[in-house]
């Protein structure tokens, strides 16, 4: 009997202790739903002449997420803020401005009840007394072809730089709507890295000061901080009198170009030079010491940085020229048309050519009648050419570069190339 009441009192001390041990569910997935901006009233670009506007968000607000997440404008001292779960309300205690659009701004530091933070800054327009309809768009062009199509942050800001409107773009052009009339400051930049805050270098931006009327417009390019200096990265030995000068990053300029032999300050004879974006084509007369340098100073690129001086010394090859030149390809192409009864006809060669070297006719086809032509300009291997009279309109004609023709060291084209084309002028 005795084992029977020991037997039951542990069973029951066991099945009270394992009652003691039940814990509730710890619940589902942690909600990190980003809250969103749904409805106002008054709705947006209705009138606030009773001073008071409500606005909905998609989730119930953090009341102390509301310092300094909110901004108005035109600024407004005298003001009360309030938080209902998911309702903001806006008291406005000043004086309103008669016919000016008010602009309510909410950023991202806005959070709900569980620290989610708005989708992103909103900005919502007002009107006291007549709407102004001020409006300002433009272009949007990449330095970088890979942010076409990426979230732009534009901020408008007042002449004297209060936030005034925040706005996301995308894509190759924006619109700013409802503006009131003024000078405004066009600030944008994309976040690449989602921090909310611009990154020099890495990201790219835009800024300028527009004047908004009617109907304005400002075309922006986003475009990154550069800092970098243009060197001279590598030279190439195309013959015994030509080099291909590659530069580190594209220059729009340079002040002078030198080239020293070594262990001497004689300069070599530079015939003719020509810059294409990060390529340097030169001509100078033959290099036959072992070791030479260049020097080139005041090296500026496009964003206006100045490279003072760079310099490199290089190992010339003794070798001789006996490659003949190649004529790569012309504009227009053979048997083509051209709207044009005086054309620029561009011939492109494997090496530089100069204008006593080139021995060129032009002369029309059915007749045989040559034309003179004259040659505009040498760009490093282009050759820039263009008839010294107009052409017949319907006829075609023949451009022939003689087999004649040699490079700097004598070396004759293999044989005559012909380009045909009809100029046809409506």
């Amino acid at each position: 009997m005795k084992l029977i009441k020991a037997t039951i009192i542990t069973f029951l001390l066991l099945s009270l202790f394992a009652c003691g041990s039940k814990r509730g569910p710890t619940g589902g997935e942690a909600d990190t739903e980003k809250p969103t901006v749904i409805s106002s009233s008054p709705i947006e670009m209705g009138d606030i002449s009773k001073k008071i506007i409500e606005i909905d968000f998609s989730k119930p607000m953090d009341k102390a997420s509301i310092t300094n997440s909110i901004y108005i404008y035109p600024p407004v001292s005298q003001r009360r803020i309030s938080l209902t779960r998911a309702t903001l309300k806006i008291e406005i205690e000043d004086e309103l401005l008669l016919d000016t659009n008010y602009y309510i701004t909410l950023s991202t530091r806005l959070k709900d009840l569980r620290g989610n933070h708005l989708d992103r800054s909103h900005t919502l327009a007002f009107r006291s007394g007549e709407a102004q309809t001020g409006q300002l768009s433009g272009l949007i062009k990449y330095e970088d072809p890979l942010d076409t199509g990426t979230a732009i942050n534009l901020s408008l800001f007042s002449a004297d730089s209060l936030l005034v409107m925040a706005h996301e773009a995308s894509g190759e052009s924006y619109e700013l709507p409802n503006l009131n009339p003024a000078s405004y400051i066009l600030r944008a930049y994309i976040d690449k890295n989602l921090n909310g805050r611009y990154d020099l270098i890495y990201e790219p931006f835009f800024e300028d000061i527009v004047t908004v009327s009617e109907r304005s417009s400002l075309d922006m390019t986003m475009a990154y901080v550069d800092t970098t200096l243009a060197q001279i990265r590598n030279v190439k030995q195309v013959s015994p009198y030509e080099l291909e000068i590659t530069l580190s990053k594209i220059i729009s300029k340079y002040f002078s170009l030198e080239i020293f032999t070594e262990g001497s300050e004689d300069r070599i004879e530079i015939l003719h030079e020509h810059l294409d974006q990060d390529k340097l084509f030169v001509l100078c007369s033959k290099l036959d010491s072992s070791r030479v340098t260049i020097k080139m100073r005041n090296l500026e690129d496009h964003k206006v940085n100045l490279s003072a001086e760079s310099s490199l010394a290089f190992q010339v090859q003794n070798r001789s020229d006996e490659e003949p030149p190649q004529l790569l390809f012309t504009i227009p192409r053979s048997g083509a048309s051209i709207n044009d009864l005086k054309p620029k006809i561009e011939l492109k060669f494997s090496e530089i050519m100069t204008r006593k070297n080139l021995k060129i006719s032009l002369v029309a086809s059915d007749s045989k009648q040559e034309v003179p032509i004259d040659i505009l300009n040498i760009h490093g291997r282009k050759v820039i050419l263009q008839p010294s009279q107009e052409l017949t309109n319907y006829r075609s004609y023949s451009l022939t570069i003689h087999k004649e023709s040699t490079d700097y060291s004598g070396n004759e084209m293999q044989e005559d190339q012909k380009l045909i084309f009809l100029p046809i002028k409506r």
